[in-house]
């Protein structure tokens, strides 16, 4: 016999009543199979997408998901959500099997359903919804997980700041919302019409308020980045991604300004431990001095870096320091500091 439920429609999903109604979807037996036909589309559609661009596509299974959360609401969307990547890493694989990734899946379901599920669709709530995946989920979200993977997985270093993963995604943002609307726009009425919502999408209606919402999240998601892009460049050690010419020009430079400031005693070398660059403004450098000696291969150590110095035993560490140095040019003049090993 069919289960009869109330058609309540939620302003918001912060209510006892929201969450009993989600809760009971997992005993609507028409609701569990459509469930799982999600889940097996989702995993059909996982490698499936609309190229828009070299090395740029919009993967087609969001749609199903978004879907899916607002038929079955929060709580089966998490499971359902945990159960396809499960087998999506079994049976379309595409690297080796990692837990943490299926927050990731998770996360995109709770967030569709929680702007979806038993609400007045509009076009606002759809965008706002695909604005919070991109953002928080497959930015934010996804930036400490693909750490954790790399380190534990692969043994390799992840650089926390993927300007090409983070472009995609703010780049992708308004035509996946755009086309999300269009997709549930088809489909609200046929879910209404077979009893599985309550909404037929009649509110679903981009307008030039939306088209400006989309413009704004788009800049306020850019500038977000932006503004991290250059606290993350400000605040990085670049030292070790520099090239071996720039290290010599930069270890000459101190050596050379030491010296002229009466810093450096003979045969004394300086070496970069630490170099942070600001945007548009000055590089500081920490480093080390060195005592060589007459077996010092001294070409060699014009290019070291802090860790070759160390490895170097015809080289003595006598002193640290750091340098301001003006504008672009890290090997340009500027103030230095040096206080000797105690």
């Amino acid at each position: 016999m069919r289960q009869v439920k109330p058609g309540t429609l939620y302003t918001s999903p912060f209510s006892m009543a929201y969450w009993r109604d989600a809760a009971a979807e997992l005993r609507d037996t028409r609701i569990l199979v459509f469930a799982a036909l999600m889940i097996a589309l989702r995993v059909a559609l996982k490698s499936l997408g609309i190229p828009i661009a070299a090395d740029l596509k919009i993967n087609i299974a969001f749609f199903v998901n978004a879907f899916g959360a607002m038929v079955f609401g929060p709580v089966v969307a998490i499971l359902a959500a945990a159960i396809s990547d499960t087998l999506g890493c079994l049976l379309v694989p595409s690297g080796a099997y990692f837990f943490p990734f299926i927050f990731i899946e998770i996360a995109g379901s709770l967030i569709f359903a929680l702007f979806l599920y038993r609400a007045r669709v509009t076009a606002t709530r759809v965008i706002l919804s695909r604005f919070c995946i991109d953002f928080f989920v497959n930015i934010v979200l996804n930036t400490p997980i693909m750490w954790l993977y790399y380190k534990m997985v692969l043994g390799k270093s992840y650089a926390i700041f993927q300007l090409p993963r983070i472009i995609k995604n703010l780049a992708l943002f308004p035509l996946e919302s755009v086309l999300l609307v269009l997709f549930l726009t088809a489909m609200m009425p046929v879910g209404a019409r077979f009893g599985l919502l309550y909404d037929k999408g009649e509110n679903l209606r981009l307008r030039k308020r939306q088209v400006a919402l989309l413009v704004t999240l788009f800049v306020v998601g850019a500038a977000c980045v932006g503004g991290y892009y250059v606290y993350n460049y400000n605040t990085t050690n670049h030292a070790s991604k520099l090239p071996a010419a720039e290290v010599a020009s930069i270890n000459s430079a101190l050596t050379r300004l030491g010296a002229d400031q009466n810093l450096l005693d003979d045969g004394q070398v300086v070496t970069v431990s630490k170099v942070y660059k600001k945007l548009g403004g000055d590089t500081t450098v920490e480093f080390t001095v060195y005592q060589t000696s007459a077996e010092t291969d001294l070409n060699a150590a014009a290019g070291y870096l802090e860790k070759s110095a160390k490895a170097d035993e015809t080289m003595t560490k006598v002193a640290s320091g750091s340098a301001v140095l003006p504008g672009d040019d890290a090997a340009a003049a500027g103030s230095m500091t040096v206080q000797p090993e105690s």
